[in-house]
């Protein structure tokens, strides 16, 4: 990275990153500033992570919350090739305390909420996720700069995200759960079961980016378990 601890390359970092997270799936989504630091967030598009997490030991030993664990280890592996004292803290989507993933979000990326409440992307739709954030410990100069995004749900007149689910649990002002739950676990909710939620399918933004059956499969089995 240079002799210098005080600056450091964002062009240089980033692709370095972007190597290392690409072997297992993940990348680097955007840059942002949090708490007077430079800060990376990092997720995956689609089931991109999916092939490295599947034959995986945390998806295969039967313990709870295995994709958290893998993103964990992931992260770990990463900030440790990095080198000592590059990354000053790494936040997650998950645990304690909570932090404000979809703010950052905006920050990094500029995408907007779809009416799922889900963010949207105008390339990737509703299909990418968010897994972690490093917080550097030193300045990163010649940060890549985003690009300024159009919100594609502007501009999308049915809105056919809102007129899919078969019990109405989305409207354009909440989210009913509780009856999400109840219809994916019931026999009249097998197909959201096994192919995953029928109105985030429905939107017609990034559709090639959808995730794979087995991993939307993984997510409902999830969800029922929690």
């Amino acid at each position: 990275m240079g002799d210098s601890k005080a600056e450091i390359s964002g062009e240089r970092l980033d692709e370095t990153i972007r190597k290392r997270l690409g072997l297992v799936g993940l990348k680097p989504l955007g840059w942002f500033e949090t708490d007077g630091a430079s800060a990376l967030l990092i997720g995956n598009i689609g089931s991109s992570l999916w092939p490295a997490f599947s034959d995986s030991e945390e998806k295969l030993d039967g313990k709870p919350d295995p994709l958290n664990r893998w993103t964990m280890s992931q992260v770990a592996d990463l900030v440790e090739g990095l080198g000592p004292g590059t990354v000053r803290e790494v936040r997650y989507p998950f645990g304690d305390p909570v932090w404000p993933f979809q703010q950052y979000a905006r920050q990094a990326l500029g995408v907007e909420q779809s009416p799922l409440g889900l963010l949207i992307h105008p390339e990737y739709g509703l299909w990418f996720a968010f897994r972690a954030v490093l917080v550097f410990a030193h300045e990163i100069s010649h940060l890549p700069s985003s690009p300024k995004m159009d919100h594609p749900c502007d501009t999308c007149i049915d809105k056919p995200c809102l007129n899919t689910c078969p019990i109405g649990a989305f409207t354009k002002d909440a989210y009913d759960y509780p009856a999400c739950k109840k219809h994916v676990g019931s026999r009249a909710g097998e197909t959201c079961f096994s192919g995953g939620c029928l109105a985030r399918q429905a939107c017609p933004v990034g559709k090639s980016y959808r995730n794979a059956t087995d991993h939307q499969a993984f997510h409902m089995q999830a969800m029922m378990a929690s």
